[in-house]
């Protein structure tokens, strides 16, 4: 299980002053779900969300879980130069580690917007210390009839491990990644349980994602013409939620795949 810590106006690129933040109040919500389930989690939290709300960092470590970095301040990769992009990063896992006390190897961009075969990012992630990353979607090509990249954990280039998320195989052609907040907001559960049993046959574990604000029907969302999208469901995720908590268990990605998460240059090849 993953969580993209960030509230809702950094979709989009809004200030903070266009409304009031609900990212605590939100993730609080998600942990109280995982606590009465014994889940454990990997957050992906903003830099932005830990300078603001320090005691919210804390208290996703204290419960067990995994903190890795979403960047600092929630821009496109498209949008930054290489050095913009490794300050960024390097910023973030500092304030989280100066935060939480406990280290940060995780990472995963805004947007999923590091591509497959794309290597700068990937050189520059390995070089502020990260040992893997999540953020590669194995179907980036539309309209998503065929796979990039691996479904499973890989190296790249440069040793780097990535992890991607789990994309599912639906109505026999489309690669989704429905393992996730909208996949459970908009999917029949029938639909999306079928291809969850169809990832665990041919791949094993994979990662799920989801996001605070999904659970928070009255929280605004960024304007735009997926708006929509994101405000859809938001009512039945929650409960959705209890009920995929029961059905299978969840852990930290550094629990489930611990290769990946040692320090940098002490990770052993992947058995």
């Amino acid at each position: 299980m993953s969580v993209d810590v960030e509230d809702w106006f950094h979709d989009g690129g809004l200030a903070a002053a266009a409304g009031g933040g609900r990212v605590e109040r939100n993730t609080d919500a998600l942990l109280e779900q995982f606590a009465a389930a014994g889940a454990r989690a990997t957050f992906f939290v903003l830099g932005a969300v830990a300078e603001r709300h320090p005691a919210l960092v804390r208290r996703i470590a204290d419960a067990g879980h995994e903190l890795a970095s979403h960047g600092h301040a929630h821009h496109h990769l498209a949008n930054q130069l290489w050095r913009e992009f490794r300050a960024d990063v390097e910023r973030a896992r500092r304030l989280l580690e100066d935060v939480s006390g406990r280290p940060v190897r995780g990472y995963r961009a805004p947007y999923f917007a590091i591509r497959a075969g794309v290597r700068w990012p990937i050189e520059q992630l390995a070089a502020a210390g990260y040992s893997y990353d999540s953020s590669v979607l194995p179907n980036d090509r539309p309209p998503g009839l065929e796979l990039v990249s691996p479904r499973q954990p890989y190296r790249h280039h440069n040793g780097l491990w990535e992890v991607p998320v789990a994309v599912l195989r639906l109505c026999r052609f489309w690669h989704l990644p429905a393992a996730s907040g909208w996949g459970l907001r908009l999917l029949p559960p029938r639909l999306l349980a079928h291809g969850l049993r169809g990832f665990e046959r041919d791949v094993g574990s994979g990662v799920f994602y989801l996001h605070p604000w999904e659970l928070d029907p009255d929280s605004p969302s960024a304007p735009g013409a997926a708006r929509w999208l994101l405000r859809a469901g938001r009512a039945r995720l929650a409960p959705r939620l209890e009920r995929l908590l029961r059905a299978r268990a969840f852990g930290a990605i550094r629990d489930l795949f611990p290769q990946v998460a040692a320090p940098p240059g002490e990770a052993a090849p992947w058995q």
